[in-house]
């Protein structure tokens, strides 16, 4: 073998090497790139929101992102890359970077699992994720991830559980009891028994609930809206609360479906005749976005059909039955 061969062979190995570092390189840079993102994803409202229009900023190598979130996808690949490329990540993270004390905070994957109805003033408890409307100086919608073991506020002056849970209570009124009055209905503690019903039985349910404001017609033919001063500002009273529900069924085959309430703002004498069958505060989901402007997920369908006096349910989606 000439030297001009050997030479032709070394420069051959160097570039394969070279190569192969270099993609080795672009690989591991993607991967701690991206378990950076899950993780800011995880805290940061707006990042969850906007996650994926960020997938395409660190596809190197071809990689479906949102099943790895989601932790859906556990192939061989996947093991590997969980054992063998966050394992070097982590050891280089500890020897060449300081490691810096990080907060206890929720994980927003299981608070906020089918998306934001908006991205008005997010803030994120431990408990709920809520959207702050500056106009009124109240929330626009709060989130709950409720499982089969949650605890409720079951206090009561009678001794009666009340089935109103503290999140719903003081974050939508802001601590003003009185302007959430159907919070004090029968109805209302139906509904929130409904709630609990469901999450007991299929052990995952989420939870969206906030505001409408809905003028009124009055004896005059005029149309208005009820204001109240708070702190020398007149602000509008809700005409009603909407709650969303997410049914996300732990169970072998069952699919997640939703349903939607709308129940009126005021309170009820003994003496006016109203409603009080829980089915008869049933809406389209479509309804609770026309009045409010959110926009719920759009993946998951509702199937409840219904008319005037009953509902039935789409046996052909083979969903679990909805109300006893």
């Amino acid at each position: 073998m000439s030297l001009t061969d050997t030479g032709a062979q070394q420069c051959a190995l160097y570039a394969m090497v070279g190569l192969t570092g270099f993609m080795f390189g672009a690989y591991f840079q993607q991967e701690s790139s991206i378990r950076q993102l899950f993780g800011m994803i995880k805290k940061d409202p707006y990042l969850f929101h906007h996650r994926k229009k960020l997938y395409p900023l660190l596809s190197t190598f071809r990689t479906d992102l949102e099943s790895r979130l989601w932790n859906r996808s556990m192939c061989l690949t996947d093991r590997i890359r969980n054992r063998l490329v966050f394992s070097l990540f982590d050891a280089f993270s500890c020897v060449f970077f300081e490691k810096r004390f990080e907060m206890n905070s929720p994980d927003l994957l299981d608070l906020i699992k089918y998306g934001l109805p908006s991205t008005d003033n997010l803030y994120v408890h431990k408990d709920y994720v809520v959207s702050q409307d500056r106009s009124t100086n109240a929330p626009k919608w709060m989130c709950e991830h409720l499982k089969g073991n949650y605890k409720k506020l079951t206090t009561g002056a009678d001794g009666d559980a009340l089935h109103l849970r503290y999140n719903d209570v003081y974050v939508l009124s802001c601590g003003a009891t009185r302007t959430c009055k159907a919070f004090q209905r029968g109805i209302w503690r139906k509904l929130e028994q409904h709630v609990t019903e469901m999450t007991e039985k299929f052990g995952s349910v989420y939870v969206y609930t906030g505001p409408m404001y809905l003028p009124s017609c009055r004896l005059s033919e005029d149309w208005s809206l009820e204001y109240q001063i708070v702190d020398w500002i007149p602000l509008p009273m809700p005409s009603h609360y909407f709650k969303v529900l997410i049914i996300d069924p732990q169970l072998a085959g069952c699919s997640p479906y939703m349903e939607g309430y709308i129940i009126d703002n005021k309170n009820m004498p003994t003496s006016v005749s109203s409603s009080t069958e829980l089915i008869d505060y049933l809406c389209d989901i479509a309804e609770i976005e026309r009045h409010t402007g959110l926009r719920f997920f759009d993946g998951v369908q509702t199937v409840v059909r219904f008319g005037k006096h009953k509902y039935k349910i789409d046996k052909s989606s083979e969903q679990p039955s909805v109300l006893n």
